[in-house]
């Protein structure tokens, strides 16, 4: 009798993998998408819905599985190919590892892998290009099915959007302290000067408000609305205040906004980021 066709144990395992995350993420409200062609290291595709409406927001996602226990530490290692942190590291969309157990269901883990290669791969083995293979760590608070974790994840997801967002406000904000006094000299100050300084202002906060919507509400300053309604007054000549004083409160929430910038670009800072991972601060990845 001719030598029939057999699946290998190791791909029945990764096929229950698979299974195992697409169930979990499908109960936490996001599509999976599979792959029509042949993949090149990614397993699965998932797009995040909210109040069963799309967000646009993806994931591309390696699923690697394993029949042994994988809980019980801070850290979970796993020994992934060098090619496939490459291949990750190319892509705009939030690239994944999943890392789960046939013998818990419920024991799947995920890892950003760019945001790793930035903040740990990158300080901790300058050398890990030059590897066939580099062990990574995935903490064990990236649980999926945790609540804390499924919001970090729906934060990655987001990334893109946000990156988008935040260049579209630094354009809108970065130069905005031109367009204002060094000094402010009271009696140099009259009603043509200061509505001319408002109106040209404003513009450039309200560019910068329409481009809010993906970015984190905690890394939008209070003074971007505050400074909208004050420079409004300013022009329709509804101030409390003489004008000297409505331009400097004007002014000073303007150039908090302006600074605010700086903060939001701390995301993106490698050393930054990495300070607050040396400090003990929550990892992005």
């Amino acid at each position: 009798m001719p030598n029939m066709p057999q699946r290998p144990s190791s791909h029945v395992v990764d096929s229950k993998g698979c299974i195992f995350v697409s169930e979990l993420m499908i109960e936490e409200g996001w599509v999976a998408r599979d792959l029509s062609e042949r993949d090149y290291g990614i397993d699965k595709i998932y797009e995040r819905f909210e109040d069963e409406r799309a967000t646009s927001e993806l994931i591309v996602a390696q699923i690697k599985t394993t029949e042994k226990p994988i809980g019980g530490r801070r850290e979970i290692p796993f020994s992934l190919d060098t090619k496939t942190l490459l291949y990750a590291e190319m892509f705009a969309v939030p690239f994944l590892l999943f890392y789960c157990s046939v013998s818990d269901p419920r024991a799947c883990y995920f890892v950003w892998l760019q945001e790793y290669i930035r903040i740990r791969l990158n300080y901790e083995k300058p050398g890990w290009r030059n590897q066939g293979t580099n062990t990574i760590y995935i903490p064990n608070a990236n649980a999926l099915g945790d609540d804390k974790a499924m919001k970090h994840l729906c934060f990655i997801a987001s990334f893109p959007k946000f990156k988008e967002s935040w260049a579209n406000y630094y354009i809108s904000l970065a130069d905005l302290m031109y367009d204002l006094p060094m000094h402010i000299v009271e009696d140099e100050i009259d009603e043509s000067y200061v509505r001319s300084v408002v109106a040209g202002a404003i513009k450039k906060l309200d560019r910068a408000s329409a481009t809010r919507s993906s970015i984190p509400d905690f890394l939008i300053p209070q003074e971007l609305d505050s400074a909208k309604r004050l420079g409004e007054n300013i022009l329709n000549g509804d101030c409390d205040n003489d004008l000297a004083h409505s331009l400097f409160r004007f002014v000073g929430e303007c150039n908090y906004v302006r600074n605010s910038i700086d903060l939001i670009a701390l995301n993106f800072d490698d050393s930054y980021q990495r300070f607050l991972y040396e400090a003990g601060e929550p990892a992005m990845y």
